[in-house]
């Protein structure tokens, strides 16, 4: 189940289970840390990027794309099993 917190206005986070993905504004920059969790050990960043202002746009459309070339492969997977009669 994904939930999504809005910590502030410049720190918002979302969260699966034992995965999250905290985005933070740090000066100019966008600062997007995703994390893991661990018993044990709780949460720890296993990845971190940091995107400047003229970066930002095109990482947002690069995900967009993405996003959607999955769902429509997921569509195609799944289409695949059915056989018409």
């Amino acid at each position: 189940m994904l939930s999504n917190q809005q910590i502030s206005s410049e720190r918002t986070i979302a969260a699966l289970e034992d995965k999250k993905v905290e985005v933070s504004i740090e000066g100019d920059k966008a600062v997007i840390r995703m994390s893991g969790y661990a018993d044990g050990i709780g949460w720890f960043v296993q990845k971190t990027i940091t995107v400047d202002a003229d970066m930002l746009d095109v990482l947002a459309d690069q995900f967009v794309a993405a996003n959607g070339k999955l769902r429509r492969e997921g569509d195609d997977i799944l289409s695949a099993d059915l056989l018409d009669f």
